[in-house]
């Protein structure tokens, strides 16, 4: 019976117990939860809390989804001592030691194995728990580092700490890289970047961050990811689909460059543009810099507002014939060049000895004085002046383009009511040849692109589409601003006086034995009203090709050469000249024979890519001269003027290339050693991939069609 009572006191015991560790638990809890909520709930959010993290930012692609912006993965990798056994650190350590010493410098700080061994072991000692060890690792490297000792353990065991970022990468460089534009952290975006942020940042998430020390420490600012962010898959942007042609873009860039380094101007712009649609193609913006070579730093085609001198006077003459000179046989009396205007004298540039010329002529000749005469009489009056406006309005010179890019300037263009007291006797005729008004160099190219047009003014155009992977979020039709910005018989008569220029006036010399081009030069002086400074020109020509079916338009600038020549049809022309030669030639599948100087129609293979050295047997074969700037593996082919060219392809090892127009065995192997999994359907070459090229890599499946 004693036994019995005793062990009866001992359960009891041991109940009570129970009950009192439970109730002091509760009272815990509740103390905890309701008491001192606040106070904990300050100290965790202090050190962890859920923070919005932004969406991979989305692609930029030029024509035929070639990449022109992307987002590469990098990692930050620490190691969390205090998570790791003493056995499994004792026994990786020295491996550990020896794999961190002889890792590519470039993701690692190059160390000995001895110095990363006492740095490992000092760590441990400390219980560090945000060890640093490398910083930038794409995510080829980062993989490879996840297998090294005590870290391939994971997370729990191994200590092994990632943070995710992305960072903006232009694989073409320089090209359109100020209209790309520039993704700035903690800055406003510019460019592309900027104006369609909202489509290409995507939406927002949120991850589980931790803070790496103490709150007023060196690391209390920096925050790593409590999970894995290899682990999930990070929300991406939209994809932007421009109307830039690289191949296009590549000649403007070029060609442009060229013409600044040769006349040493201080910058130059070049913008090419579709007749029928208003689509950008081109654009190069180039300023120099302090040690003379030339970048892309602002966008002047669009923001840089200027006095466009001689371009200027296709407006005069269109708004003349508007107005009643309705034969472009007139004559007008030039007055050998030199005439007054109010109190001031106006010369033509160039001693041409001609007292009298018809209108045509005035303006093949560029004469300064013939221009103005024809609007000094027309428009030098109070009524004439509101006629004047009138018609630069109906042209659409008094207003921004509208294009797809913040920062456009708003031409400055007097208004003869509003502002009577900056109006002259002066005034008109020098309004008529480019002076005392000021637009950009695209709201120039854009009225002449609508004269190209018959008349017909589009919006000018940098984005067709915005897309999310395959589905198609929003498409941009080519827009009309303008029916009609004049008579369709004037506008006729306008578009044979440019094709005037280049038969026997200014443009004489920009002649084309392989396509017929029409424009004009234009030449501003921009500080005429210092006498003391040595002067400076802006060169500049603006017009479209083929003359008698327009299918491009296009506009030069060349701020201030000072190589001794300043005359647009000098500095400016050529480039106009040579770039339409390469389109115009790459558009109607011509080239140069390759015995012969002139354009034949010719069957030759296109642009492509694969192997190398496939390529060095085929042409071979048949015969064809070729340079080969490539290596051992993957190439791209494009034609030249006089042979073809084997360019080296570059594979980005962290994204998916594009395969389109390579066969079938070499995209398949392309793809599977960059660790996808593929899918074929049909035969031929490649003509579209399920995965957009410049997506990050993380061994999905792709699905590539054959034609």
């Amino acid at each position: 019976m004693d036994r019995k009572k005793e062990l009866l006191w001992r359960a009891y015991l041991v109940m009570f117990a129970f009950v009192l560790a439970s109730v002091v638990i509760l009272f815990k809890v509740f103390n905890i939860s309701v008491v001192e909520r606040d106070q904990w709930r300050q100290k965790g959010e202090a050190n962890v809390k859920w923070m919005v993290v932004d969406a991979d930012r989305g692609n930029i692609y030029a024509e035929e989804s070639i990449l022109l912006s992307t987002s590469i993965q990098f990692f930050e990798v620490r190691m969390d001592m205090s998570v790791i056994r003493k056995d499994d650190f004792n026994k990786g350590v020295d491996s550990l030691a020896y794999f961190l010493a002889n890792f590519d410098p470039d993701f690692i700080n190059p160390k000995s194995k001895a110095e990363w061994l006492k740095d490992l072991k000092l760590a441990r000692k400390k219980n560090n728990g945000f060890f640093f060890i490398g910083k930038g690792l794409d995510i080829e490297a980062y993989n490879k580092l996840k297998k090294a000792p005590i870290l391939r353990l994971g997370k729990m065991r191994g200590g092994l700490i990632a943070n995710r970022y992305g960072k903006r990468f232009k694989p073409f460089e320089e090209l359109a890289s100020r209209t790309i534009g520039v993704d700035r952290e903690n800055a406003d975006r510019i460019g592309l970047e900027g104006y369609f942020d909202k489509f290409l940042k995507g939406d927002t998430d949120q991850r589980l961050m931790k803070r790496l020390g103490r709150e007023g420490t060196p690391d209390g600012n920096v925050w790593v990811p409590v999970f894995d962010p290899s682990e999930n898959e990070i929300k991406r942007g939209d994809d932007i689909y421009t109307t830039i042609n690289i191949d296009m873009q590549d000649m403007v860039h070029h060609e442009l460059l060229k013409a600044v380094q040769k006349n040493k101007a201080e910058g130059g712009v070049a913008i090419l543009m579709e007749v029928g649609t208003g689509a950008i193609k081109a654009i190069s913006n180039l300023t120099k810099n302090q040690d003379s070579t030339y970048f892309e730093m602002y966008n002047q085609g669009v923001a840089r507002l200027s006095e466009p001198g001689s371009t200027m006077k296709l407006a005069t003459m269109l708004a003349a014939m508007e107005d009643g000179i309705t034969n472009i046989d007139t004559v007008i009396d030039l007055n050998y060049g030199s005439k007054n205007f109010s109190d001031r004298t106006m010369y033509d540039s160039e001693k041409h000895g001609k007292k009298f010329a018809t209108m045509a002529e005035v303006f093949e000749i560029s004469s300064n004085v013939g221009v103005a005469s024809i609007a000094n009489d027309l428009y030098n009056s109070r009524d004439g002046r509101i006629q004047w406006i009138k018609r630069l309005k109906q042209f659409g010179l008094h207003e921004p383009s509208g294009i797809d890019l913040g920062g456009e300037a708003i031409p400055e263009i007097k208004d003869p009511v509003k502002n009577k007291d900056k109006w002259y006797g002066t005034t008109i005729p020098w309004m008529a040849h480019g002076y005392e008004l000021m637009m950009t160099p695209l709201q120039m190219l854009n009225f002449y692109n609508a004269v190209a047009n018959n008349g017909k003014m589009m919006k000018p155009y940098l984005v067709s589409e915005i897309k999310r992977g395959d589905e198609l979020k929003k498409k941009f039709d080519p827009l009309v601003l303008r029916a009609n910005i004049a008579k369709p018989e004037n506008i006729q008569k306008a578009k044979k006086m440019m094709e005037g220029v280049i038969l026997k006036g200014t443009g004489s010399h920009l002649k084309s034995e392989h396509v017929t081009l029409a424009g004009k030069t234009g030449t501003a002086k921009t500080n005429y009203a210092n006498k003391s400074e040595y002067a400076k020109y802006n060169g500049s020509f603006c017009g479209y090709f083929p003359a008698e079916n327009p299918m491009y338009s296009m506009i030069v600038v060349i701020y201030e050469p000072k190589a001794g020549v300043y005359y647009g049809g000098a500095t400016a022309g050529p480039v106009f000249k040579n770039v339409a030669e390469k389109v115009y030639a790459m558009k109607t599948k011509q080239v140069k024979s390759l015995n012969d100087s002139v354009y034949v129609t010719t069957s030759i293979p296109g642009k492509a890519t694969g192997f190398g050295k496939d390529f060095n047997q085929i042409f071979d074969f048949l015969e064809l001269k070729y340079k080969d700037k490539s290596d051992d593996t993957w190439a791209l082919v494009q034609p030249s003027e006089s042979a073809m060219m084997i360019a080296e392809m570059k594979v980005k090892k962290a994204l998916v290339p594009d395969v389109r127009g390579m066969g079938a065995r070499d995209a398949v192997y392309m793809l599977e050693n960059l660790g996808l999994k593929v899918k074929v359907e049909g035969a031929g070459k490649v003509v579209k991939q399920s995965l957009p090229p410049g997506a990050g890599l993380h061994g999905q499946n792709v699905l590539i069609y054959l034609n």
